[in-house]
């Protein structure tokens, strides 16, 4: 028996020995495809293949920087007596859609405007405002409510600032960053182009002293799992706009590094080369030389501060009138986790986007971004449809949305369809354990509310899809969700949505409008 198990352990040995060769193997294999000097690396995530010229052209123009003349459902006050005010929602998701278009180029993925982000950075560019002035550590104004100052203080020590730009211009500029200030470590945009950046907040004034304009942009959020890239440059590599215009002539480069891929970067053994392959000239940057910080001229730093990731490398040449055509960065002197002397090679094709047209001509709107086939946000419309239950009319508390025809779809509340179907073959019981539970066959125990409604009349929506457990399996259904004066939401579901998941049939004629069969399965 020891015979055996002995010599069953050293089978598992040699077992694990084996594959522990294999992986160290397949490892080394993997980190020399992927530093081996001069070896031609692509920037931003793996999952996000690089973008045509075509489709560059096509993104910037479904995100455009043209501002709306209404911005406001109400006003800012920058001055006493103090009020945040409120930007549009298609309004800040116009800026999350300019952001992410940039992200896009820069190989990340889309933000949204957070709507409670948006609400904290508001009180942080109204005392902008009254400042008239950029500080993230603003002292309180003496005729300032402390509750008030205490959030605006909040916002600004917590978001990139602007002043001077409006609104869907500012994701550009804090882009560019490259002003003698910020030059030294582009903290602005590397928050802007944080691979874990999910959720945005845009603060908005457009009455304030000084400068007039001031941005709040909250960028801290960390929500993104964007894990699969070696390194986030911008310019990017492959195609790249030469027209933005938040990347000019006197525009820093910025390369940051994978930290869970690459050690800490040294000023001191980095070496970078620029070349410009039309005419072979370089430009060299190394840690051994010194450099002022400007808003022009050559220039080169490694930062390796949290701005979203740290590993930044920053260099800027000198001379150049117009970025055209291809441009081949190098740099060598890194190293690899594992302390492997490492490299990066890559190459920018520069272009100009209005020498191509878009693929369908836009004019300067909002963007519509979409959730199971709905507007994530829009007008619902109050419906005042009868409803017929097995034959019984019934006047729900509706709402609908209407398609590019005018054809109305109908959303209701879930347990206002619950206290009708009670007393039928269809009836299903409601809780809520974290996630909103349905349990078909069981009666439904109602409290008090239902049939009723706080709103009248058009309202605002934000929609999407809502897991709900029937019978303990989760089914998604699309939902548009109310809010109202209090802040309390309502959630409407579709309507042939309960039915599909439920088990009854929702049906429409001309004669007799929508109805319910509570004794029928449902059918499209």
């Amino acid at each position: 028996m020891r015979l055996r198990k002995r010599a069953g352990k050293s089978l598992s040995l040699l077992l694990v020995l084996a594959m522990c060769l294999v992986m160290t193997t397949l490892l080394a294999y993997a980190e020399q495809a992927v530093y081996q000097p001069g070896t031609n690396v692509e920037s931003g995530s793996a999952s996000l293949p690089k973008l045509s010229k075509q489709e560059i052209v096509d993104l910037l123009s479904a995100a455009p920087i043209t501002m709306p003349d209404d911005v406001f459902v109400s006003l800012p006050s920058c001055t006493a007596p103090y009020a945040a005010g409120k930007v549009k929602q298609e309004v800040l998701d116009a800026a999350a859609a300019r952001l992410s278009a940039l992200r896009r180029i820069a190989g990340l993925p889309a933000v949204t405007a957070d709507p409670g982000l948006c609400e904290e950075a508001q009180y942080g560019a109204v005392i902008l405002g009254k400042l008239g002035t950029l500080n993230h550590t603003p002292s309180k104004p003496a005729d300032m409510e402390d509750g008030f100052y205490q959030k605006a203080y909040s916002a600004t020590s917590s978001s990139n600032l602007y002043g001077g730009l409006a609104l869907l211009s500012t994701p550009d500029g804090f882009m560019d960053d490259s002003d003698g200030g910020n030059i030294d470590r582009l903290g602005h945009r590397r928050w802007q182009l944080n691979p874990a950046l999910s959720k945005v907040g845009f603060g908005y004034v457009a009455n304030g002293n000084g400068y007039g304009r001031f941005t709040a942009e909250k960028v801290f959020d960390r929500s993104g799992k964007t894990s699969d890239y070696s390194y986030i440059a911008w310019p990017a590599s492959g195609n790249f706009p030469n027209d933005l215009s938040g990347f000019e002539k006197n525009t820093a480069w910025s390369v940051s590094l994978n930290p869970s891929l690459y050690q800490t970067p040294s000023a001191s053994s980095v070496n970078v080369t620029l070349t410009r392959e039309s005419d072979g000239k370089s430009w060299s940057f190394s840690g051994r030389n010194s450099y002022t910080a400007s808003s022009a001229g050559l220039y080169f730093n490694i930062d390796n501060a949290g701005y979203g990731i740290g590993n930044c490398i920053i260099f800027r040449p000198d001379g150049i009138d117009k970025y055209e055509g291809v441009y081949t960065v190098t740099i060598d002197g890194l190293s690899a986790k594992s302390g492997h002397s490492a490299s990066l090679t890559y190459q920018v094709d520069f272009f100009a986007t209005k020498g191509v047209a878009p693929t369908t001509p836009t004019t300067p709107t909002t963007p519509t971004i979409t959730v199971d086939n709905i507007p994530v946000r829009g007008t619902a419309y109050a419906s005042n449809q009868t409803v017929t239950v097995d034959g019984r009319p019934v006047q729900f508390q509706m709402y609908a949305l209407k398609d590019a025809n005018g054809n109305l779809t109908n959303y209701i509340k879930l347990r206002d369809m619950a206290y009708i179907l009670n007393d039928t073959q269809a009836r299903f019981a409601v809780g809520y354990d974290g996630t909103i539970s349905v349990t078909t066959g069981q009666p439904y125990k109602a409290g008090g509310t239902e049939m009723t409604t706080p709103f009248s009349g058009s309202q605002s929506y934000k929609g999407g899809a809502q897991a709900v457990k029937v019978n303990g399996t989760p089914v998604n259904m699309t939902v548009i969700t109310l809010t109202d004066a209090n802040g309390g939401d309502y959630n409407y579901f579709k309507l042939r949505d309960l039915g599909k998941a439920l088990g009854f049939h929702v049906g429409y004629s001309s004669a007799s409008g929508v109805f319910i069969e509570s004794g029928k399965p449902y059918t499209e």
